[in-house]
């Protein structure tokens, strides 16, 4: 693909199989105090290959924030609330819209809200586009929009729900691949 792509709240096997075969670099998971959400982890690291995993999770509870570098092992950690946190070398730190007076360090990414009004240049808000990830209610002809004006950043998609187990669709997501592969009807 010619983007970076991050999946968030991914939260079923069903997901996780068909981002990882559509070639997505990253993907996110909530973690939490359940045990279950860990079960969901290991799982998922289990059975899709080739994706970086990154773990959501509230970096104010320290001892969840321990648990999850130790047990989980992240690719990366999305700090909520947005935040700087110590990480091992090696974890990616990825931080939803910060104050516009506060920069991202090397180590982090930063994931923030399309504005279709804004240009290429202004989505990016003086950042390093391979630091920078867009998030919307994407469409494919939305995505298009951004993707001919010029913007080199990363993409964000949110993962969804099963219409019963192992059962979703994927039309629409298709659609959006085939725009970031290029492939779309006007994707020259």
């Amino acid at each position: 693909m010619r983007h970076t792509v991050l999946v968030r709240h991914i939260r079923h096997l069903t997901d996780a199989r068909y981002f990882a075969a559509m070639g997505v670099d990253w993907m996110s998971l909530e973690l939490d105090a359940d045990p279950i959400s860990f079960s969901r982890w290991h799982t998922l690291r289990d059975w899709v290959e080739g994706v970086r995993l990154v773990a959501e999770l509230d970096v104010r509870d320290d001892m969840l924030l321990a648990r999850a570098i130790i047990d989980a092992a992240p690719d990366g950690v999305l700090a909520i609330p947005p935040m700087e946190v110590d990480l091992p070398e090696g974890v990616m730190h990825f931080l939803t819209p910060l104050n516009t007076a506060e920069t991202v360090q090397d180590h982090a990414y930063i994931i923030l809200p399309y504005d279709p009004a804004l240009s290429a240049d202004e989505q990016l808000r003086g950042h390093d586009p391979e630091r920078v990830f867009l998030e919307a209610d994407w469409t494919a002809s939305l995505l298009r929009s951004l993707l001919v004006s010029g913007y080199t950043g990363g993409i964000c998609l949110e993962g969804g729900e099963e219409s019963e187990t192992g059962m979703r669709d994927y039309e629409m997501m298709d659609g959006l691949f085939e725009e970031l592969r290029g492939w779309g009807v006007s994707g020259e």
